[in-house]
C-alpha cells in the first residue's frame, strides 16, 4: 500500500474503494497466485535435478514440457487463457505484472491494455459500475458504445470522463483503415485495432447501424471455452458494437 498511487485506495462517500480499484486489487490477487506457483514449481524442480528431493510425476511433466517450449500443466491451471509457447508465455506474463505495477503506482491510465487482464470481464463490469455510481443510473440500464479512435497510445491526451480507452484489440481475416473495416492484407492474418473507446450509455441508446458490424471480442482466438452461467462461453468478452 505504501508504494501505491493515493487514488487507488482513495475512499468513495459510502467508504468503500473505487471499482476500478477493487478490479486492480483482486487482479493483483490473481496474478500473485500464478507467480508463487510459478516461483515454488521451479524450486521444486531445481531440487530435483540436483537429487536433493523426489523427482513427482508433475515435476517430469514440467521438465518434459520445458524441452518442447509448452507452458506447464502446473502453471496453466492457475493461469488465465493462453495459446502462447513458453518463452512468449512468460514475457507476457512479465507485462501484464507491469501493467498492473504501472497501474497501481501510477494510477489509472489514459488508456487499459483489455489483453492484458486476468478477467476483462470484470473490468468491464467495474467501468460499467464506476458510470452506475457516478451519474445514479441502474447498472443493468447501461451497456458500452463502441468509437474507435483513430490515433495511437502515446497520442491520447488523457483518459475518458465517460467511460475508458482500451488498446491491445487485434483482428482476425480483417483490418482497420480510414474509419471502416477493410479486408487483410495480403499474408496478414492478425492486425491490431487502434485505441477504442468505450463509451458507456443508457440501454435504450442505439449503438448499432446497418452500416456498422457487432464484433465479438475474445480472449484467444480459439473462441472455445467453458460455458458459464449466462451461457456464453468464457472465453467471451463482449460484443463491439
Amino acid at each position: 500500500p505504501s508504494a501505491a498511487h493515493p487514488s487507488i485506495y482513495q475512499r468513495t462517500a459510502q467508504d468503500t474503494l473505487t471499482s476500478l480499484s477493487t478490479v486492480l486489487i483482486q487482479e493483483v490477487d490473481s496474478f500473485n497466485k500464478v507467480l508463487q506457483q510459478v516461483r515454488r514449481s521451479l524450486q521444486d524442480l531445481l531440487q530435483a535435478i540436483r537429487g536433493e528431493v523426489v523427482m513427482s510425476s508433475e515435476l517430469e511433466k514440467m521438465y518434459t514440457n520445458f524441452l518442447y517450449q509448452r507452458v506447464p500443466r502446473l502453471w496453466t491451471k492457475v493461469s488465465y487463457p493462453s495459446l502462447k509457447p513458453l518463452v512468449s508465455w512468460f514475457a507476457d506474463l512479465c507485462q501484464r505484472v507491469e501493467f498492473l505495477r504501472t497501474w497501481m503506482q501510477q494510477g489509472e491510465p489514459a488508456s487499459f491494455w483489455i489483453s492484458g487482464f486476468f478477467f476483462p470481464q470484470g473490468f468491464l463490469t467495474g467501468v460499467l459500475q464506476t458510470h452506475s455510481r457516478k451519474f445514479q443510473i441502474p447498472i443493468d440500464e447501461l451497456k458500452f458504445r463502441t468509437v474507435v479512435k483513430e490515433m495511437d497510445i502515446s497520442e491520447l491526451p488523457a483518459a475518458p470522463e465517460v467511460g475508458v480507452h482500451i488498446h491491445g484489440v487485434f483482428l482476425e481475416g480483417a483490418t482497420w483503415e480510414h474509419g471502416s473495416l477493410k479486408e487483410s492484407r495480403k499474408g496478414a492474418l492478425y492486425t491490431p485495432m487502434p485505441v477504442i473507446w468505450l463509451e458507456c450509455v443508457g440501454t435504450t441508446e442505439p449503438t448499432e447501424s446497418e452500416e456498422s458490424y457487432r464484433c465479438p471480442l475474445y480472449k484467444t482466438s480459439t473462441r472455445a471455452g467453458t460455458l458459464s452461467t449466462t451461457g456464453l462461453s468464457t472465453n467471451f468478452v463482449l460484443n463491439l458494437d
